[in-house]
């Protein structure tokens, strides 16, 4: 049998901080994606964000992937930088998968969310929006600092000299 849904913001204050904590880190997290993309391809800033500026957040990972194998080559620099680019995509995916989804509630029901897979779940907890936020933040500054003074930039300045 069919639900019968309807549209719903929920009441809950902390929880809708939370959705804003979570878009605010995101986006964060695709600035330093494109501040990747400059240190990557030796541009200002400007240029990179000009350059990248409709680009999602796929496109942007997949870019970095490719200047990062054309100028790091194979080995450990490129292996520690894909496997951040993997993290990001997976934090990227839940961010997706909460913020593109139909937030919705039955007449006496319980609110809930409908996904790309069409079925009806819990919407999230404070707890787990929290988390999620938690970890782009984290994963923001563990991609900064990698280029900023960690392995990436070691690695790329080791091939200028």
């Amino acid at each position: 049998m069919t639900k019968m849904m309807t549209f719903h913001v929920p009441q809950d204050r902390d929880l809708l901080a939370e959705i804003g904590e979570v878009a605010l880190r995101h986006e964060h997290l695709n600035h330093i994606l494109r501040m990747t993309i400059k240190t990557l391809a030796r541009l200002d800033a400007n240029e990179a964000l000009d350059a990248t500026a409709y680009d999602s957040s796929s496109q942007l990972r997949d870019r970095i992937k490719k200047l990062a194998r054309q100028r790091l080559g194979e080995g450990e620099p490129l292996l520690k930088l894909q496997a951040l680019l993997e993290r990001c995509k997976r934090a990227t995916e839940k961010r997706n998968d909460l913020v593109h989804s139909v937030w919705g509630k039955e007449l006496d029901g319980e609110p809930a969310r409908k996904g790309s897979g069409h079925e009806w779940r819990p919407l999230p907890t404070t707890t787990e929006l929290h988390d999620l936020a938690e970890d782009l933040a984290g994963l923001t500054s563990q991609l900064n600092e990698a280029r900023l003074e960690g392995f990436l930039h070691v690695a790329l300045t080791k091939k200028v000299k």
